[in-house]
């Protein structure tokens, strides 16, 4: 056999091939009646020496693969893929938007520590005043009862409201906010305390906002100023909604803080694997092609999906307009993609979309930059099931039959992918003690239930900018009476 360099790769030669080599070659040069078995000390010598070279072949091979993208690993295959123009994506930590609620002018420094209730510590990036230019939130107060108008603003947009000799403080200030919400449709939320004052905050927790008052009437008692935190250690670190809310290092004015919207999950260092899977897509870097446009996404924080699609065409495709492409994502930052886009989108082809962020360009001239978020398509499930009298069903067996759809839906659904109703049979068959399962389902846009009519044994077809979600809520399941010889089957009682 060939060993080394072929025509079909590298062949590393093996040690008992080395071995018979060496004994071979002691014996030509030093007599052929000598002992060479391997409890001699000449035996243990030439084993060595073989042991040693069959090193040394190991290491030509491993050197041979470290040229190869399909084997070669770590530093190696940075340095491969590094060739056609890609990096590995490095560890990311969570980032989390937070408010900083306290006293108007209070400093906090970069470096600033929070901590989950699990103890996972985030620190700020950048140092924050507590100012009223960027706000998550704010607390005002009625300190003058009395007719007339209460007047502010948020971003230079006036709210005000006037009251009469009948109202109390807390109706002056429901009336105050129902004037945001005129303003700012479900952009603001609310809690009304009465005479303790009303505290607003952004709904989203993510885009701050400028307050103005001057209105002697009004005192606004206490800010909540934008603060990004982002987790001490890199990785996957999913934060809720609320769940970064504990003070690690006190500040004198710094009351409490809180996030209004879930981080922006971090990722672990890109794996071998992962990169080897990714670099024959990113290695194309044209500069303002789909490709392109969806590959700059990808890298952004917390963005778990993304297809970018285009309309070359001179009509209306798809619901897209002519000469225009339209970016579909799920996570991520509106500002952070829409700026992607912009930087790295064709001039003169309109970026569309459901979703639509203002980005200045370097001259401060506003463009308006379009991209989709998916359409939710919320999915509805019935399953009545028979059970096996030959097996043993579960206790809990109709909670685990959800959890089980649950787990698949996760796993199987995405954007533009139909949902395939035989396919549920996956997860009801992984429990044991079903002998048979009848599956309907319905979809809706929203979460109003549908009516019964609207089940069917039928698949659901979701486009490329729709999503089929499942969860256990919206599954019910209940068992099928056993029908008697001659007699009909009929439904038990008590669906779950």
């Amino acid at each position: 056999m060939e060993y080394g360099l072929t025509d079909s790769g590298f062949a590393a030669k093996p040690f008992s091939v080395i071995l018979e080599e060496e004994r071979e070659a002691w014996e030509a040069a030093f007599g052929y009646e000598i002992d060479t078995s391997a409890d001699t000390p000449e035996g243990a010598y030439i084993g060595n020496q073989a042991m040693k070279l069959a090193q040394l072949w190991e290491k030509m091979e491993g050197l041979w693969a470290a040229g190869d993208p399909n084997s070669a690993s770590g530093v190696y295959l940075d340095r491969l893929v590094g060739l056609v123009n890609v990096e590995r994506k490095p560890a990311e930590s969570t980032r989390v938007y937070t408010a900083l609620w306290g006293k108007e002018g209070t400093p906090i420094n970069a470096g600033h520590l929070a901590k989950m209730s699990g103890g996972e510590q985030f620190a700020l990036q950048e140092s924050v005043t507590i100012g009223r230019e960027r706000l998550l939130g704010f607390t005002l107060k009625i300190t003058d009862l009395s007719a007339g108008a209460y007047t502010f603003s948020l971003d230079s947009r006036v709210i005000s409201f006037t009251a009469t000799e009948d109202d109390d403080k807390e109706a002056v200030q429901q009336g105050l906010y129902d004037q945001i919400e005129a303003v700012f449709p479900g952009v603001y939320a609310a809690d009304n305390g009465g005479d303790d004052g009303m505290e607003i905050h952004s709904q989203t927790g993510i885009v701050p906002f400028a307050l103005f008052c001057d209105d002697p009437k009004i005192e606004i008692a206490s800010l909540g100023a934008l603060g990004i935190y982002q987790a001490v250690i890199p990785g996957a670190l999913f934060t809720g909604a609320g769940t970064l809310n504990k003070i690690v290092s006190n500040v004198s004015g710094l009351d409490r803080i809180i996030n209004y919207a879930t981080g922006i999950t971090g990722r672990a260092k890109e794996s071998d694997a992962e990169l080897r899977i990714e670099k024959n897509n990113r290695q194309k870097q044209a500069s303002a092609n789909e490709l392109a446009i969806q590959n700059e996404i990808k890298k952004l924080a917390g963005v778990l999906y993304c297809r970018v699609y285009s309309n070359r065409a001179r009509q209306e495709v798809n619901g897209r307009p002519p000469n225009s492409y339209e970016a579909i994502v799920i996570g991520g930052v509106d500002q952070e993609i829409a700026e992607t886009i912009f930087s790295k989108g064709p001039g003169g082809i309109q970026p569309f979309g459901n979703t639509t962020v203002t980005v200045n360009d370097v001259e401060g001239f506003p463009w308006d930059i379009g991209f989709s978020r998916p359409e939710n398509r919320f999915i509805w499930i019935r399953i009545g099931i028979q059970k096996n009298p030959e097996e043993e069903f579960p206790l809990n067996g109709i909670e685990l039959l959800k959890e089980n759809i649950d787990a698949w839906g996760a796993a199987k659904m995405g954007v533009g992918i139909d949902l395939m109703y035989q396919k549920l049979l996956v997860p009801v068959d992984a429990v044991p003690g079903i002998a048979f399962a009848d599956i309907k389902v319905a979809v809706t846009d929203d979460l109003t239930p549908p009516d019964e009519s609207a089940y069917a044994a039928a698949n659901v077809s979701i486009n490329e900018r729709q999503i089929a979600l499942i969860d256990k809520t919206r599954t019910v399941v209940w068992e099928i009476e056993e029908p008697e010889p001659g007699g009909q089957e009929s439904d038990s009682q008590g669906a779950v």
